[in-house]
């Protein structure tokens, strides 16, 4: 009984005593970076930049982009994709991006992995958000 006694005591003494990692190690973050070095580099502006100073070679650069036409309902499947938004990119420019939430009853044909080219079905909630409730994977 005394044993019994002497457990007890031990055991509310250690629930009463701080429980903590006291050896944990410091968090060295050391230099910063500008936030210029993770901002994804504009490519439409580098070719422009790139081009001869001439004008009909900025002109002819200026009338290649502006030719390009996005599909409507054709998307590339973008990197931030996950469980409950969709990261979606103008097909063939990849200029434009949006992030639309998946949803309830979502499904998907085929893949819809980073890179994918795919087709949408949009569904207009009462508040007017659209969600995506199909992707379609197009094979090119």
């Amino acid at each position: 009984m005394r044993k019994l006694l002497f457990f007890a005591i031990a055991v509310i003494f250690a629930s009463m005593v701080s429980v903590s990692c006291r050896m944990a190690p410091n968090e060295q973050l050391g230099d910063t970076l500008a936030a210029s070095v993770f901002e994804p580099e504009d490519t439409t502006t580098a070719v422009v930049a790139v081009a001869e100073p001439d004008s009909a070679a900025l002109e002819e650069v200026a009338q290649a982009l502006a030719s390009i036409v996005d599909s409507t309902d054709v998307f590339v499947v973008g990197a931030e994709t996950n469980r409950q938004w969709i990261q979606l990119l103008s097909y063939p420019s990849r200029r434009d991006t949006t992030l639309y939430g998946k949803g309830q009853h979502f499904k998907a044909t085929g893949s819809t992995e980073p890179g994918t080219v795919v087709r949408v079905k949009f569904y207009a909630l009462p508040s007017g958000t659209r969600i995506v409730t199909r992707t379609e994977q197009v094979i090119h």
